[in-house]
């Protein structure tokens, strides 16, 4: 009994470890790309630098209801492979200990994990989509105000303007070289003004922008042409509040989709319960995927897997494109197809036992 257990905690670690490389692997590049991306918006000002980070650190939640069943799939490829290569597998079956027997702390291993996926998917996930529509909405108030930067044309299409700020001081109140050009229609308005001041929240609900030496053209389609210039000039912005995020699909909560007749969450729930299944099936696939002869090469197989993982999940990404679109009502047939082609990996060991089992008797 002590043995058995040796051997199950060895089998743990050495499919444990590479689960755990793997899987920083993949957090670390998803990170970067995300980060990368985030960076791009922030260069121009519609992101603030704490911003990019919380909106990298949720997106990062998203997406590990997918990449822990393929750091799991990977795992178990990658250390049961090293194990037969190595010959131990065969050592262990040698020294009576069967194969069912070997591949149940693995599977013990891959319920945990299933179940944590499923928490991932069922509450972390649109938790996560839930802040990072918080977060855009409120970057998308305030980005008029609080987020331009110095020589940099801003475009505002919602309200016709066009901003450019030549310098912009430290404290982000002092101006030197501003350019506001505002279009309605074929009304054109053009201030420049030598230097500025922008006092935020000079009243409650409006900023205060303070232009010194200011220079006003204003252009209408019927009527006069007003030109003037001031010593002193103020314009009142309306300081925005975020609006609450509408309603999606993505951050909505599992219960509530689960009982909603809409195609799109309805594509959205099978999704969510098809993850820790998908964990489950993809661990059973690698154990057999990853059998190879002594000296073949531990990675043998992996190309093929890899295959099969990308199949899947594409498979499973176009099935949940088409209850959306309502050409069809489940996606289960994709977790379906993959049972098959487990089984059809199983067969071959199954009947071998059965004939071994027959030549005993």
């Amino acid at each position: 009994m002590a043995s058995n257990k040796i051997i199950e905690h060895y089998l743990i670690r050495e499919v444990g470890q590479p689960l755990a490389a793997i899987f920083t692997v993949l957090v670390v590049i998803f990170i970067t790309f995300s980060l990368s991306r985030f960076l791009v918006d922030a260069d121009a000002g519609l992101l603030q630098p704490a911003e990019v980070a919380r909106l990298t650190f949720f997106k990062s939640v998203i997406s590990l209801d997918v990449l822990l069943p393929l750091s799991l799939f990977l795992g178990i490829m990658t250390g049961l492979g090293r194990l037969y290569t190595d010959s131990e597998i065969y050592a262990m079956r040698a020294g009576g200990i069967s194969e069912a027997h070997l591949l149940r702390p693995l599977m013990h291993l891959a319920l945990v994990l299933a179940v944590v996926v499923a928490l991932l998917s069922a509450w972390a996930r649109p938790w996560a989509y839930a802040q990072s529509y918080a977060i855009k909405a409120m970057a998308e108030a305030t980005a008029e105000t609080g987020r331009i930067k110095q020589a940099q044309f801003y475009d505002f299409g919602r309200n016709g303007r066009t901003v450019f700020i030549e310098h912009i001081a430290e404290n982000g109140r002092d101006l030197d070289g501003i350019f506001i050009r505002t279009r309605k229609g074929e009304d054109l308005q053009v201030i420049t003004a030598a230097k500025g001041e922008f006092d935020y929240f000079h009243k409650p609900m409006f900023h205060r922008l303070k232009l010194t030496d200011a220079r006003i053209l204003k252009k209408v389609q019927d009527g006069t042409d007003l030109s003037g210039e001031f010593g002193s000039f103020s314009l009142f912005l309306p300081a925005e509040s975020p609006k609450p995020p509408e309603y999606k699909v993505k951050s909505a909560s599992t219960n509530s989709l689960r009982q909603s007749s809409d195609p799109v969450a309805r594509a959205e729930f099978q999704w969510r319960m098809s993850t820790p299944v998908s964990a489950l099936l993809l661990a059973l696939a690698a154990i057999p995927l990853s059998r190879s002869r002594p000296r073949q090469g531990r990675y043998a197989k992996m190309l093929g897997a890899l295959g099969i993982y990308a199949v899947y999940f594409n498979l499973l990404d176009v099935s949940r494109s088409w209850v959306e679109q309502g050409s069809s009502a489940y996606i289960w047939w994709v977790p379906g197809l993959l049972s098959l082609v487990v089984a059809a990996l199983y067969a071959p060991a199954v009947l071998t036992t059965k004939k071994d089992k027959r030549a005993q008797n």
